[in-house]
């Protein structure tokens, strides 16, 4: 039995077709948000390439394993649907927080290390007392001219009536 007899067996083109195209959509998206940051210069280009790959990974486990749970209970219909949506959700919130532990530890295992550690900066050099200046003086605006007062008009005269 070669091995991609063995392959084969471990995963149903069914389960397969899901993680390809679970991997692509979730690749899609995250570069297309990653590539808005990258523009607006919060997101540097290997930051964002790194995103993408991590998003179409985890993306495509999460839907393979939706599919898969669904073909292994034998669920179909509208039901097999929410099903999978459901597992691959959890699975992928599951990826997610696995992979920023993972991360966050080797980032403190890193900075912790002398191997990584960036260099200590250089001792600044002592501070040299700048004179206070004051801020120059606020001038205020010019007052709005008054407006002319009109005089009221005086109420017309009212005939007198006799009988």
């Amino acid at each position: 039995m070669s091995h991609d007899k063995k392959l084969y067996s471990l995963v149903s083109p069914a389960t397969a077709g899901a993680m390809l195209f679970g991997a692509v959509v979730g690749g899609v998206a995250a570069a297309a948000a990653s590539a808005r940051k990258v523009k607006e210069g919060t997101m540097s280009a290997r930051e964002a390439a790194f995103s993408s790959l991590r998003e179409a990974g985890t993306t495509g486990l999460a839907s393979g394993a939706g599919v898969a749970a669904m073909s292994a209970l034998r669920v179909g219909g509208a039901t097999g649907l929410v099903g999978i949506a459901v597992v691959a959700t959890g699975a992928k919130y599951l990826l997610d927080s696995v992979l920023d532990q993972v991360l966050a530890k080797g980032k403190a295992c890193c900075a912790a290390s002398d191997e990584c550690a960036a260099p200590a900066p250089a001792a600044a050099p002592a501070a040299v007392a700048k004179p206070k200046v004051k801020p120059a003086a606020r001038t205020k605006p010019a007052a709005k001219a008054a407006k002319p007062k009109t005089p009221k008009a005086e109420p017309k005269a009212q005939p007198i009536v006799t009988e």
